[in-house]
């Protein structure tokens, strides 16, 4: 399977594990701290799941990957999305250690 390929074959997986309802959706969320204000994101622990077996080691392309996901689901408002970034980075290396 060329790279190209597997990278289809996670897009096909991304969108098969798409919420079915609003209730699915709901059971997904949870709650972040941005700025100092908690705040719900929408399958945030599935698009964590899916980067870290990607295998990024550049702290760049692991933040690009995770937010082009968490976009999917969830509205990012321009003027925050960086303190967005941040938080969702400290989930994904909490995640990552284990924890």
């Amino acid at each position: 399977m060329t790279g190209e390929e597997e990278q289809q074959e996670k897009m096909v997986i991304l969108i098969a594990d798409k919420p079915c309802c609003a209730a699915d959706a709901l059971r997904r969320i949870r709650q972040v701290e941005v700025n100092r204000i908690m705040t719900g994101i929408t399958m945030l622990d599935e698009s964590i799941g899916e980067v870290k077996e990607l295998g990024f080691t550049d702290e760049r392309e692991i933040r690009e990957a995770l937010m082009k996901r968490i976009k999917i689901y969830n509205y990012i408002p321009p003027g925050v999305a960086d303190a967005y970034a941040e938080a969702i980075m400290k989930e994904y290396h909490t995640a990552k250690k284990g924890g």
